[in-house]
């Protein structure tokens, strides 16, 4: 009998159904915003009354336009009911998943009792393939330290702890993937009824924006409109394609063209602020900067100043550059234990190390940035690095991350100005713990985010 093991659906825990259901509304939001158009369409076509040479080419091209506006909002509907179906079935898959690691638990306990894993090839083996090593009769001797009880004694608990974490495992999988391929395909369905307006020289709607300036004040006045955007939602960004693997991201690169135009940011590489006093001056120093990103993200700059509170006082970065170093020599097999089994602080992937005066992991930042974070190369790791480290840069991608986290919340649709104490709050927990916001580690962050946010706040002044 196969079994489905947790490496089959890891993949679930960074998947985020909070987050399918805001891009689902981000397709709602822009269903409504061509209905909102069609009444008027409507008006232009009906409501004008004039004689000339031209009046059924404008009649044509009005007719062609209501046309338009309803097979895109029908299209925009439909992929928006396809990404919420696949939303509900994400959180049953992650339920599912939840269930098996549970179950994967209990059986690593029950391993322990009888013997420590100690090569490299044993460390990265998860409890099941441990137990099945274990109850075979090959392969033991090269991962087993010691033999301290006799395994009859937890045959049955283990297997049946065996069983139950591949079965919802297995479970975990069905779900997701049957959901995935039905919202694939209505996502294609919908994608390929689209109608092709594009023709003759019209490339880019916004060149053409761009050289008509009525156009342009239309779309400036256009801006201020609520289907614009989503509520509690940053500026609206442009459409990118997925980063080449020499490319710098547009989104980086847009935060560099803004930094051009603030204050040079204070850093903290060599010596990182040690008191209150010295965090008051170093957000102080760069309020203009904090400002502008928490701005262009859609949160309030004391949260972003808060944050910093927290975070500007930890670890140097020379010493993030160490931990790095560590890590990647692990991970190519230089040193016996595997990254996530260092002792310590040094436990940990290279993606997972934290970089800059507000740390961020590299794999969260390459997340912010548009990269893909299961495939960078050693390239555009080493620019990711360089712009945590980067105290201006490090500022704005950390702010990014905040208002991805924000997504994931309840009040994701909460607008800057109107977030409370309460939910500012819990947003820090959220930074620090990602998943596990509700840990007693993270709520403890939170809760030290909330006593000092005053502190923070003042140094905004």
């Amino acid at each position: 009998m196969a079994h489905t093991y947790r490496q089959d659906v890891r993949f679930l825990e960074d998947c985020n159904p909070a987050l399918v259901e805001r891009n689902a509304l981000e397709f709602k939001r822009l269903r409504d915003l061509l209905l909102d158009v069609e009444p008027g369409a409507q008006r232009a076509a009906t409501h004008t009354r004039w004689v000339s040479q031209n009046r059924k080419p404008y009649d044509n091209r009005l007719r062609e336009a209501r046309d338009l506006i309803t097979h895109l909002a029908d299209g925009y509907d439909k992929a928006q009911s396809a990404l919420l179906h696949y939303a509900s079935a994400l959180g049953t898959a992650k339920s599912h998943y939840s269930d098996g690691k549970a179950a994967e638990q209990t059986l690593a306990g029950l391993v322990s009792r009888v013997a420590d894993a100690v090569t490299r090839e044993a460390q990265e083996a998860g409890p099941m393939r441990q137990w099945e090593d274990l109850r075979g009769t090959t392969g033991f001797l090269d991962w087993a330290a010691e033999l301290t009880v006799d395994i009859d004694d937890i045959k049955d608990e283990a297997n049946r702890a065996h069983g139950q974490a591949s079965a919802a495992y297995q479970r975990a999988s069905t779900v997701e993937s049957e959901a995935r391929d039905t919202c694939t395909a209505a996502l294609d369905k919908a994608y390929k009824a689209l109608p092709d307006f594009r023709g003759g020289d019209f490339v880019d709607a916004a060149g053409l924006i761009d050289a008509i300036p009525a156009l342009r004040a239309e779309a400036a006045e256009a801006g201020g409109d609520s289907l614009t955007h989503l509520p509690g939602s940053g500026a609206k960004a442009e459409f990118t394609r997925p980063v080449g693997k020499d490319d710098v991201s547009p989104s980086l690169l847009d935060i560099r063209m803004r930094l051009t135009g603030l204050p040079e940011a204070t850093d903290a590489y060599w010596a990182v602020p040690r008191d209150a006093e010295e965090r008051r001056e170093w957000i102080a120093a760069n309020k203009d900067i904090v400002t502008a990103a928490a701005r262009r993200s859609g949160l309030p700059p004391d949260m972003v100043a808060g944050i910093a509170w927290q975070e500007v006082g930890g670890q140097w970065g020379w010493m993030d550059d160490g931990v790095d170093t560590v890590r990647g020599l692990a991970r190519d097999g230089w040193l016996s234990d595997t990254p996530e089994n260092l002792p310590s602080r040094l436990g940990g992937t290279p993606d997972e190390t934290s970089f800059g005066p507000i740390a961020i992991q590299v794999r969260r930042a390459a997340e912010v940035l548009g990269y893909d974070p299961a495939n960078l190369t050693e390239g555009q790791r080493d620019t990711i690095e360089a712009s945590l480290q980067d105290p201006g840069q490090n500022i704005f991608i950390a702010s990014e991350y905040l208002a991805m986290l924000k997504e994931e919340s309840s009040f994701a649709d909460v607008p800057a100005d109107e977030m409370t104490r309460e939910q500012r709050q819990e947003l820090a927990a959220r930074y620090n713990g990602g998943p596990y916001w509700q840990d007693d580690k993270a709520q403890a962050y939170g809760r030290g985010f909330d006593r000092n946010l005053d502190d923070a706040r003042s140094a905004l002044k």
